[in-house]
């Protein structure tokens, strides 16, 4: 007879053999139940001694009947017992803690909603100082290195915003705030560096405007600081007349933050002659005379040949006007003097990007002479002269150094006795190529 009670078997029969009760408990023992053998109902015949209070004693024959099914119901009362025992402590101990951490939690969430609600402690704030060069735009983040709050940050901005124009270095302040309202305000140092180099103007250029046309100044022309930032460009032109012909000055300046002033001052002519006609002309010949690939020195051979073949020479004491004027009139007529061979030259090596300059006989001889300096692909000044001459020097005077241009102004001494031909004054141009 079996009985399954909690974690006990109780059985009764024979008596299992050591190997038997060994197996069967092995197979029983991972689901932590344990057996317990009840011996079969019988009765047992058993002699008992009695003594009374006297200390007289005598022998009784008495019957015990041994039932197995009282047995386990009995046992099975003391098991069930101790099980509602244990789960009575076993619940006193589970209750107590989560009693303990119920009410514990409870703090800590009103703890952390206290702390959340009223929390005053403001944000902790890092600082780097911070350079610029002068003018440059700042921000309040520039300066801040770490931030540590409990929330989140909202706002980032100057106490007073920095002047960063000014010519010192100055303490900035910087407030932080948290979406609590919480506030700190910490102290930085903003560096400014300054302009050390005057600004830089480049694109200027002589001017030439026929007489009434508007003249636009700023066109293709910049100034920057010496940071490379762009400049306002001043100009200067009231002392320009653009309804007089003459020649007038125009100046153009800028002056940078730190208070470095640039300026460059261009010449201005105003002409009663048709400029654009002029120009057209110059490039027209331009195109036609130049090939791609050709040096400097070959385009200066190239224009010195087309002046000698293209314009005639027609004497004339007749004073310089400006050169468009001079070239307006060589290149219409097809003649002229030696200004206006000048003249043409001029553009010519101008608009083709060759460096040059006029040079003038030296004053006080009997005739005036012009003619021009070049310094194709940077060779070094040489002279270059396209007027005809008696000599008949033709293409030598297209290139020709110091020492050759004493050479032919002593030939023409000899020649027709013209003194001083090539004569000028030293100190008014750059070094010539002897």
């Amino acid at each position: 007879m079996e009985s399954e009670t909690g974690r006990h078997i109780f059985y009764t029969g024979p008596e299992l053999s050591p190997e038997q009760k060994a197996a069967l408990e092995f197979v029983l023992q991972n689901k932590e139940v344990f057996l317990t053998r009840i011996a079969p109902k019988e009765t047992q015949k058993q002699t008992v001694l009695q003594t009374d209070t006297h200390g007289d004693s005598r022998q009784k024959a008495l019957t015990a009947v041994f039932d197995p099914e009282y047995e386990i119901q009995q046992k099975e009362l003391r098991v069930q017992a101790r099980r509602e025992t244990r789960q009575k402590v076993m619940s006193a101990k589970v209750l107590i803690p989560a009693a303990f951490l119920v009410v514990a939690l409870v703090a800590v969430g009103l703890f952390g909603l206290y702390r959340y609600m009223i929390n005053t402690t403001p944000p902790t704030v890092h600082t780097v100082n911070y350079t610029i060069n002068i003018g440059e735009t700042v921000y309040p983040e520039d300066f801040i290195s770490i931030i540590y709050s409990d929330f989140e940050i909202i706002s980032i901005a100057f106490v007073e915003a920095p002047d960063t124009t000014a010519h010192s270095d100055q303490n900035v302040q910087i407030r932080v705030t948290d979406d609590r309202d919480n506030v700190a305000i910490v102290d930085a140092t903003l560096y400014i560096t300054l302009n050390t180099s005057p600004p830089i103007i480049t694109g200027t250029a002589p001017i030439v405007s026929r007489l009434g046309n508007p003249i636009i100044y700023r066109t293709g022309v910049t100034a920057r600081d010496d940071f490379g930032r762009a400049l306002e460009l001043q100009v200067d032109s009231s002392n320009v007349d653009q309804d007089t012909e003459g020649e007038y000055i125009v100046i153009f300046y800028a002056v940078d933050l730190t208070g470095l002033r640039t300026e460059v001052r261009e010449r201005v002519q105003i002409l009663n002659v048709d400029v654009d006609y002029v120009h057209g002309h110059i490039d027209a010949t331009l195109s036609d005379i130049l090939e791609d690939g050709m040096s400097q020195l070959e385009q200066v051979h190239a224009i010195h040949r087309w002046v000698i073949e293209n314009i005639s020479y027609a004497a004339g004491r007749t004073d310089p006007g400006s050169v468009y004027e001079d070239a307006y009139r060589a290149l219409r007529d097809r003649q002229g003097n030696c200004y206006k061979f000048y003249a043409v030259s001029e553009l010519l090596l101008t608009r083709a990007g060759i460096e040059n300059m006029p040079i003038d006989r030296i004053p006080g001889t009997p005739t005036r002479h012009r003619w021009s300096l070049v310094n194709p692909d940077g060779l070094g000044w040489h002279h270059f002269d396209t007027t005809p001459t008696t000599l008949g020097l033709g293409d030598e005077t297209a290139f020709f150094t110091d020492s050759q241009a004493r050479e032919f102004t002593q030939r023409f001494m000899e020649f027709n006795g013209t003194e001083d031909f090539y004569t000028y004054n030293p100190s008014l141009y750059p070094q010539i190529v002897q």
